[in-house]
């Protein structure tokens, strides 16, 4: 039996990305991306790669899992429509995966919180019902200059007011900064 055999067949998948951006001095932004099969193992596989090319590199990892359907049909189409990307159907099938239309199951929300005064993290907990039976707050994650917020959706008008929250409705969460 072929070792591809004895895997399962996953229904949904989370990604890994890895950022390296101008603001911390690399000339061209660049990005990595992984699917996740192992998570501890993909991500240790992941920074040694990323230290082995080195610059500073920001990880990521999707905040709503992917539908492996959805994308399959998806690299279908764009394999027929462009037979000329038949060489790089690896790097298609994370394109795929990362394509709007591919959230799987209910779709999740990122609120990017750039500050950690804690009266303005108090006025956005509030709103969001932390604290509550029914809140909305599924996971808070702390970043370099903030906060990462992941929520199930609600109506975000009040969040929305609040200068210092960015609402994204299908971003990556802040996972580790590696390098410089």
């Amino acid at each position: 039996m072929a070792n591809h055999e004895a895997r399962p067949r996953a229904d949904a998948v989370d990604l890994l990305l890895a950022f390296a951006r101008r603001k911390d001095g690399v000339p061209n932004s660049k990005c990595i991306r992984t699917v996740i099969k192992d998570y501890d193992l993909d991500l240790a596989l992941l920074e040694a790669k990323l230290r082995v090319i080195g610059g500073t590199w920001r990880i990521h990892k999707t905040v709503n899992k992917r539908d492996t359907d959805k994308a399959r049909k998806w690299l279908i189409h764009k394999l027929i429509d462009n037979p000329e990307y038949a060489g790089c159907v690896d790097s298609l099938w994370r394109t795929a995966l990362l394509q709007p239309n591919c959230i799987y199951g209910e779709k999740r929300f990122l609120l990017d919180v750039d500050t950690e005064e804690p009266n303005k993290i108090i006025e956005l907990e509030e709103i969001i019902g932390v604290g509550m039976t029914d809140s909305n707050l599924i996971e808070k994650i702390k970043t370099p200059h903030g906060w990462h917020y992941i929520t199930r959706p609600f109506d975000t008008r009040e969040v929305c007011k609040l200068k210092y929250v960015s609402l994204i409705r299908d971003g990556y969460l802040f996972i580790k900064k590696v390098g410089d």
